[in-house]
């Protein structure tokens, strides 16, 4: 413990340093309780006010070694000369003041400045050290105490805002549980309104189909051949708008069917996926590389329909090309696993590539490569179900790359 050496004292001096002391232990006995630092330094003050009532005492609290707001009592004082040289020294614990009537104290803990308090004035200057030895007597407790109570404060603000952050959580919880309520509620009318496009609008569309080759297997002869190509107008649109609901009920599927997880050899789908196009277009020239290996962990059925709309997009804007030349592998991109379907067909402008995955989005007419416009946004959902990403890139006449992602694989 830091003192200052005085000179010898009488009885009376005696007597009146043992009341002194006497007062600094029970302030000391009071300090490590006290939660707020106002209230230690206000502790503090009042204790040197009774003991040699300065002029005015002076407090400076530190935050991260840097000084904070002036606070003076009584009000109306500034910063000394002595006060500003004390402040960026952290080597000294204590010194004289400027008048040499009162001295400078530094408040630390853990090698840390917490406050430097100024007393001056004294009303007794000639036991100005006797005053600075029971300064530095307590003045460790004082820095402890002031340590406590700022962390008590930082405690019970992080205490406040995490039962703030609980009652957001249970607002949140609420209003999840509000909305997945909601969801639920539009789910079960959604299977309502799949249901009536399931049946009954399906059904007057397989009428009119049936009715219009009636009537063109039974009254065709009574018709000129314009009027054929009507019927035959008919039939094909009919078979067109059934083939858009079964894609939109496809399409509602995939988001509502529950997932099963399992290992995918997405390389064998491929395989399987190409002999039915081949079967199908015999005819057409087309390379397909398909890369092996390609083991995932997802539902089979979705990553199968998702790879068919893949494959068969590729076919398809390959129709034009001599030979056609399709592509399944996959590549390491930013630290992950990245699956395409790469074709040399038609491609497309990358200005309209947000437009791709958008259902009845599409970048090519009915005349050039027919189609519902479901098949991408088909895709994505597939590929969101599974925790993955999808994206294209392409080029007018120059072909498209599809890239995917799966969660965890």
């Amino acid at each position: 413990m830091s003192s200052v050496s005085g000179a010898n004292v009488g009885a009376p001096d005696l007597q009146r340093r043992l009341a002194d002391f006497a007062m600094v232990l029970d302030l000391l006995g009071t300090l490590p309780g006290t939660m707020d630092e106002a209230k230690v330094i206000g502790a503090i003050r009042d204790l040197f006010t009774m003991l040699c009532a300065p002029s005015h005492i002076v407090y400076v609290p530190f935050n991260g070694n840097q000084p904070g707001a002036l606070q003076c009592h009584p009000d109306g004082w500034t910063i000394s000369p002595a006060l500003k040289g004390f402040l960026a020294d952290n080597s000294q614990t204590h010194a004289w003041s400027e008048s040499d009537s009162g001295f400078l104290l530094r408040l630390t803990q853990a090698g840390e400045t917490l406050g430097v308090m100024e007393i001056e004035g004294v009303v007794f200057p000639q036991f100005k050290t006797h005053y600075l030895n029971l300064a530095l007597t307590i003045v460790q407790v004082c820095g402890l105490a002031v340590h406590n109570a700022r962390t008590y404060e930082k405690l019970r603000a992080t205490i406040t805002e995490r039962e703030r952050a609980e009652r957001e959580i249970v607002q949140l919880n609420a209003e999840l549980k509000r909305r997945i309520n909601q969801v639920e509620a539009t789910n079960k009318e959604l299977e309502a309104f799949s249901y009536s496009v399931s049946h009954d609008l399906r059904s007057p569309l397989h009428g009119i189909d049936g009715w219009s080759h009636v009537l063109l297997e039974e009254y065709g002869g009574q018709l000129d051949a314009q009027g054929q190509d009507y019927l035959r107008l008919i039939r094909s649109e009919t078979a067109r708008m059934n083939g858009l609901i079964k894609a939109l009920l496809d399409l509602a599927r995939v988001s509502r069917n529950e997932m099963h997880t399992e290992t995918v050899d997405l390389s064998a789908l491929c395989r399987e996926l190409e002999q039915e196009l081949r079967v199908a277009e015999p005819e057409r020239p087309v390379e397909l590389l398909i890369a092996t290996g390609l083991t995932v962990q997802g539902d089979g059925v979705l990553l199968r329909a998702a790879l068919q709309n893949l494959l068969g997009n590729a076919w398809k804007f390959t129709r034009d090309r001599t030979p056609g030349e399709i592509t399944v592998g996959k590549q390491a991109q930013a630290g992950q696993t990245v699956y395409f379907v790469r074709d040399n067909g038609a491609g497309f402008d990358m200005a309209y590539a947000a437009k791709l995955f958008a259902p009845f989005q599409r970048l090519h007419s009915q005349k050039e490569f027919a189609g519902t416009g479901i098949g991408l946004a088909t895709v994505q959902r597939i590929i969101h179900r599974h925790g993955g990403t999808v994206w294209a890139e392409g080029l007018v006449n120059q072909g498209a790359t599809f890239y995917f992602t799966l969660g965890g694989s």
